[in-house]
């Protein structure tokens, strides 16, 4: 029979001496039960009681029965009984024998005995049969929950997509279930080889995995990751765990049970995410400002250089892991004085290297800290020198309105002072112009009568040192003449009144009468004159104002070039964006102007001191003479020169002569 979960076997039983000391087979009821009390069966015999009489008797003296020694009761029917017990079958079940106490009752009893012994064997057959039963139904019950548990296993283990194999390490053989088996390569599950296997792995884990399964024969763990290569176009990682299985024999363990699982993505999302995490670094280690980011529990996360550096502290500080109090109180040795909040209400520090840095702090959504500092010192430096510029600019503002009054005063005395110089000017120009008839007057009878001297005109003077002293009087009343003539006409175009005439005329005319008039200088002085031009347009401009700027620059080449040098004009025609122009230029092979000489040859009564030059005549007027006649035609005049080389004068004029606002018009 089954009571509470145990199996009960009945089998025979002494009764105890109670029962052996009773006349013969005084037994007439009998009471099988379970060791907490329940009733399987009950028999009784000669109308000793019923089977719930003697259970009732039992319940009730059941305190009172002790293993081999009786007691007396008393059946619901009123039939006194003595009551004897004991346990068999391990303690699992007890016998529990009545017989009537009076003589009478036990002479019934006897008569009852023979039917007794034929009933208690059949309640032993029968309660056997049951105890059959009722263990086959618990081990189909078992092998179901075994099986359904299996299942359950399986479908959680395939839904994972989880492979489960087992490798037999005496044979080398591996047995895989259908994901296993695909995970590794192969369209389903079954054996395989372990050579076969090692072929799927990539070479250079494949000593790794035989040293994996030798260490799990000797101490029963198995856990590896390797690459198979070129799966589908691509490598496939597998992460493999086991456990050996039995007793482990002289070889070790024989069998090795475990799971795999196919971890390409996991492997290639670790590696996005490890490189996401070095390229975060990167631009943070990168990043002008300095950085460092703390948990909510105050411990560092990261930082980068320039936190390190902007605060000269340890590397082995900033571990991560590291206190922000402790890593804060080194930073604050480096700060010079204490923080000024800002406007912005950020932070400004002043360090003790001189840099300033403004720190921000920001807290992240986990409840972090995350701190920046950027250097300012750039901005500190142009804001302390805004404030000096501004303090310079007040000063000078008050100087100005200092020197504004004399400055006034000033203005007064120079337009009184302007007054004055534009009379002088004046004056000197009507003074010059006067004086123009009255120089030229007797110069011109000086230089008449010694040519006629020279000339020898009425006949020979005697001593021919006449005839010399004649020359020297034309010659110098001839350079007086002309400069007479230019500091005239210099008067006259400060003042103004240069009149000239525009009218169309060849320049090459221009050039060829001016060359022959200087062709005996240059063979006096043994210098070759030469000039070559092209076929040149018309130009409107002045005659006589041409001619003398030309006249000029080649008595400029002549005077300031040795013997055997050469002087020769040019020209070309210029093209651009403001029309045709005429360039003309006087080249020769001189002494040559340095270039700090250059800029102030044009100015009137400038002379360039040099060796050569001492030894010739001139006011300084010819160069600014020629400018002023050449802007007046709205030209340039443009002058390059080298020591030792020479010097070549460049006029660039206008082929028509403009009258627009801004030209000059004589």
């Amino acid at each position: 029979a089954e009571g509470q979960g145990r199996i009960l076997l009945i089998a025979s039983a002494d009764l105890g001496p109670a029962m052996r000391d009773a006349p013969p087979k005084p037994v007439t009821a009998l009471v099988l039960a379970t060791a907490d009390g329940r009733i399987l069966a009950a028999s009784s015999q000669g109308g000793v009681g019923d089977a719930a009489s003697l259970d009732q008797a039992f319940q009730v003296h059941a305190a009172e029965l002790k293993p081999g020694s009786a007691t007396r009761g008393l059946l619901t029917n009123g039939t006194r009984v003595a009551l004897s017990l004991q346990p068999f079958a391990d303690g699992e079940l007890i016998a529990v024998a009545a017989r009537p106490d009076d003589p009478a009752q036990a002479a019934r009893q006897s008569v009852n005995d023979d039917i007794f012994s034929l009933v208690a064997p059949l309640m032993v057959g029968i309660a056997l049969a049951l105890l059959f039963v009722l263990q086959s139904r618990k081990a189909e019950a078992a092998e179901k929950a075994y099986a359904d548990s299996e299942r359950r296993f399986r479908l959680a283990v395939e839904a994972a997509r989880c492979g489960v194999w087992e490798w037999d390490l005496d044979a080398d053989c591996l047995f895989m279930s259908d994901i296993a088996g695909g995970i590794l390569g192969w369209s389903g599950g079954g054996a395989v080889g372990g050579p076969q296997l090692l072929a799927q792995v990539a070479p250079e884990h494949r000593d790794r995995l035989l040293r994996t399964l030798a260490a799990a024969r000797t101490d029963g763990d198995f856990d590896i990751s390797f690459r198979l290569p070129d799966r589908n176009g691509r490598s496939a990682w597998i992460d493999a765990r086991g456990q050996a299985t039995g007793q482990p024999g002289d070889a070790g363990y024989q069998r090795i049970i475990g799971v795999m699982l196919d971890v390409t993505d996991e492997r290639l999302s670790q590696a996005r995410a490890e490189l996401a995490e070095t390229r975060l670094r990167d631009a943070i280690d990168s990043a002008s400002e300095a950085f460092v980011l703390w948990d909510r529990l105050g411990r560092l996360l990261m930082c980068n250089r320039n936190y390190r550096d902007f605060f000269s502290l340890e590397a082995r500080l900033l571990k991560p892991g590291a206190p922000k109090a402790e890593v804060e109180r080194f930073a604050d040795l480096a700060i010079k004085s204490p923080p000024v909040v800002a406007k912005t209400g950020l932070r400004e520090v002043e360090m003790k290297d001189g840099r300033w840095l403004q720190i921000s702090e920001r807290r992240t959504a986990e409840g972090g800290v995350v701190v920046t500092a950027a250097d300012i010192t750039a901005i500190k430096r142009k804001d302390k020198d805004r404030r000096l510029n501004e303090a310079t600019l007040t000063e000078t503002v008050q100087n100005f309105e200092r020197s504004q009054a004399e400055a006034a005063d000033l203005a007064a005395k120079y337009e009184a002072e302007k007054i004055r110089a534009e009379g002088a000017n004046k004056a000197k120009s009507e003074f010059l112009a006067n004086m123009s008839h009255e120089l030229r007057t007797p110069l011109n009878a000086i230089n008449g009568f010694s040519e006629i001297m020279v000339g020898e005109m009425f006949g020979p003077m005697g001593d021919k040192r006449y005839k010399e002293y004649a020359q020297d009087i034309l010659s110098s009343g001839q350079h007086l003449l002309a400069l007479i003539n230019d500091i005239l006409d210099m008067s006259k175009i400060e003042a103004g009144k240069m009149n000239l005439r525009f009218e169309p005329m060849h320049l090459a005319d221009v050039v060829e009468d001016s060359v022959r008039l200087m062709r005996n200088r240059a063979d006096a002085g043994g210098l070759t004159l030469d000039y070559d031009l092209p076929a040149l347009p018309e130009i409107e401009a002045d005659y006589r104002a041409i001619k003398q700027v030309i006249l000029n620059l080649l008595s400029n080449a002549l005077k300031f070039t040795p013997a055997g040098g050469q002087v020769q004009v040019g020209a070309e025609i210029r093209r651009d964006g403001g029309g045709d122009r005429v360039r003309l230029t006087v080249r020769d092979t001189g002494i040559g102007i340095s270039p700090e000489d250059l800029d102030r040859l044009a100015r009137p009564f400038e002379q360039i001191e040099n060796q050569r030059s001492k030894t010739q005549q001139g006011t300084g007027l010819g160069l600014a003479l020629t400018k002023s006649l050449v802007e007046l035609h709205q030209g340039v005049l443009e002058l390059t020169s080298e020591p030792g080389v020479g010097t070549i004068a460049s006029v660039t004029l206008p082929l028509r002569h403009s009258t627009q606002e801004g030209a000059y018009a004589a």
